[in-house]
């Protein structure tokens, strides 16, 4: 699947292609040059690099890879794609410690889901974190590496979770949002939170920037419409399982 491409005075926008993982997406901003947002699990570098050929995106033409969170299936496979890309690596500054010891971040049941999933998650460190080149504060332009679009922090799965927001009316917001059966099904509220307040939080900041898509990590893609139905102008106050 590639998302819509954009045109404005300036030039071509980026085009946002989901890779699919199986359990998990990561996604390639395709622009006058390539950032990949997450890594996947270990060992699934290889099949990103392959789907980036296929789009025709050779390894060093990617300048960035981007982190929305430290869990490890976003960051499994980063060591290995920074080593054969070149790409600077950013994540949060609030997640940059869970990333240098390779362990997940946060991992807070929010709901029964939640609960259940904490029964086989850990926070034990998996063995392959790395040093990130960019700890990100505030938000953040990715102009500087060939894509139209911003870095906004959106707290609430993980402390430093992050979106991006597109040019061309898309976000990718990672796992601040997940289909309710985790890869199919309406958008829910993620399997885990760190704070559920502030996780609503997010969810309306990122309605506040008037996307037409929204992309998660597992499931989706959503409608402005169907996170809006979902969530509404005045989320929830606790996710309801």
């Amino acid at each position: 699947m590639v998302t819509n491409t954009a045109t404005d005075s300036g030039g071509p926008r980026c085009t946002l292609i989901p890779i699919s993982l199986g359990a998990v997406k990561a996604f390639l901003l395709k622009g006058e040059r390539s950032v990949l947002i997450d890594g996947g699990y270990h060992r699934q570098a290889g099949r990103i690099l392959k789907r980036l050929s296929e789009c025709g995106v050779g390894p060093r033409d990617v300048s960035l890879i981007l982190l929305t969170h430290s869990h490890d299936d976003h960051f499994g496979g980063v060591k290995e794609l920074r080593e054969r890309t070149g790409a600077r690596v950013a994540v949060h500054r609030l997640d940059a410690d869970a990333l240098r010891a390779g362990r997940n971040k946060d991992l807070i049941p929010c709901g029964t889901r939640g609960r259940l999933a904490s029964l086989v998650a850990s926070e034990k460190p998996r063995g392959h974190g790395i040093e990130p080149d960019i700890t990100l504060e505030n938000d953040a332009d990715l102009q500087e590496f060939g894509a139209k679009g911003k870095v906004v922090w959106t707290p609430g799965h993980t402390s430093g979770s992050v979106s991006v927001i597109l040019d061309n009316g898309e976000a990718v917001v990672g796992d601040l949002i997940m289909a309710r059966f985790v890869l199919c099904g309406p958008p829910d509220y993620p399997l885990f939170a760190f704070d559920v307040s502030k996780l609503r939080e997010s969810i309306q900041k990122v309605l506040a920037f008037q996307p037409t898509t929204i992309h998660v990590s597992h499931g989706g893609p959503y409608s402005r419409q169907q996170v809006v139905k979902r969530f509404g102008s005045d989320v929830p106050a606790s996710p309801t399982r």
